[in-house]
């Protein structure tokens, strides 16, 4: 007999599951279906049988846990064994189910644990299917913050953690290309870290919020943010974050010189190990990061020939890393069509084919559907090419069918 806590536990997890595939419910219940060995219910008393066992109403029977199984194409210990289900990363699933009691420090370890599974999901599964889950993580937290459901002690930790949450959620935001999202989640959590002095946290949050603001070429409201913090004394690594977002927004701006100074200074910082006022989070920031932002600016410059190259070498660097490799790939391939240099593009196109399962909704697949129609315009674009594209476009788009629920 399984306990509510773990009727609680396993229906959050099926849900997530379920909702990472984008599948409806009644696609979950033609899947479970084809598991069934034999007596299946009709699909409307399946789809029922859904609703309660996602609700936490009833527990599930051992030949819907291995038709589950099957249909998630997961270990059956994986879903229902709750030693081997424990863990930071089903900690984001209890969170989104704790709104009925008040935060205390339990809740706030978890949070902060639950942070670092959605960094860890978003490394294995992309944007555009965690970035949910982040987002009511976050409005779980936040929510708690604003009626003051928690216990007094824990406001501070609570706030800090809830930025740090913010933070992730409008990355995630950000890279699933819902820019304008991005920037009111990144503002929301800038005030709680703002407000518990977490000021490390906050210059995160400063950082992220020019981002969005370059994404959607507003760069004077970019040269802003990064000008003010830059008037400050900042921990040096920190200080070539923000010199790296100036030097973009000067770009974008037509300043070429004053970009490449902005640049040069974030260098020679980064070329130094991280020192003791560093924040951890500035582990990420590195030569592969400059160059991939190096790059952008000369492409904004109009300046594809020096781009190519600076692409060429962050691709080289990020082979076979999930993050950025999708993206890194199709900004290469935006450059190389801009030269027009045909034969390196459709060796791009070939790698991009390569991993189009892998490419959910976001930057990456925006960015390569506006070079379908670049090439598709473009004149003297060898059959080829077109052809490599044609079919790079059709495997995204069966990779999209099967994902969208049904």
């Amino acid at each position: 007999m399984t306990t509510a806590d773990e009727r609680r536990r396993i229906g959050a997890l099926l849900q997530s599951e379920r909702r990472r595939r984008r599948w409806s419910k009644p696609d979950m219940a033609r899947r479970l279906a084809a598991h069934v060995p034999d007596q299946c219910p009709d699909r409307e008393t399946l789809i029922f049988y859904i609703k309660r066992w996602e609700a936490e109403k009833v527990s599930i029977s051992e030949r819907y846990q291995f038709a589950y199984a099957a249909a998630f194409d997961m270990d059956i210990e994986q879903l229902f064994d709750q030693k081997a289900a424990t863990g930071p990363d089903l900690d984001v699933l209890r969170l989104s189910h704790s709104n009925g009691r008040p935060a205390d420090m339990e809740y706030v370890e978890s949070l902060r644990e639950t942070n670092q599974a959605l960094v860890r999901l978003d490394a294995l599964h992309g944007a555009s299917d965690v970035f949910p889950l982040a987002a009511r993580v976050f409005r779980t937290a936040d929510q708690k913050i604003a009626t003051g459901a928690y216990v007094a002690k824990v406001e501070r930790d609570l706030m800090a953690a809830a930025g740090e949450t913010g933070e992730i959620a409008a990355w995630l935001a950000y890279d699933a290309d819902d820019q304008a999202v991005s920037r009111q989640i990144i503002r929301e959590a800038l005030e709680l870290s703002r407000a518990v002095g977490d000021r490390d946290m906050e210059l995160f949050e400063l950082g992220h919020l020019a981002m969005p603001s370059l994404h959607q070429r507003r760069p004077a409201e970019a040269l802003r943010i990064a000008n003010r913090a830059l008037a400050e004394k900042l921990p040096a690594r920190v200080s070539a974050m923000f010199e790296i977002r100036k030097g973009r927004a000067l770009a974008q701006l037509g300043d070429e010189s004053s970009a490449l100074a902005s640049f040069a200074k974030a260098r020679s910082t980064l070329s130094e190990s991280i020192g003791p006022r560093d924040p951890q989070w500035t582990w990420w920031l590195d030569e592969t990061e400059l160059t991939r932002h190096m790059a952008t600016a000369h492409a904004q410059l109009g300046q594809w020939n020096r781009t190519v190259p600076l692409r060429e070498q962050v691709v080289l660097a990020c082979r076979g890393e999930y993050l950025y490799g999708k993206l890194d790939l199709a900004q290469l391939l935006e450059s190389l069509i801009q030269v027009r240099d045909w034969t390196r593009a459709e060796e791009v196109i070939a790698d991009i084919a390569g991993i189009a399962d892998a490419i959910a909704p976001g930057r990456t697949a925006n960015l390569l559907r506006r070079l379908f129609a670049q090439i598709g315009r473009a004149e003297g674009v060898p059959s080829t090419v077109s052809d490599a594209a044609a079919h790079l476009r059709g495997l995204m788009e069966s990779t999209a069918s099967r994902a969208a629920p049904r």
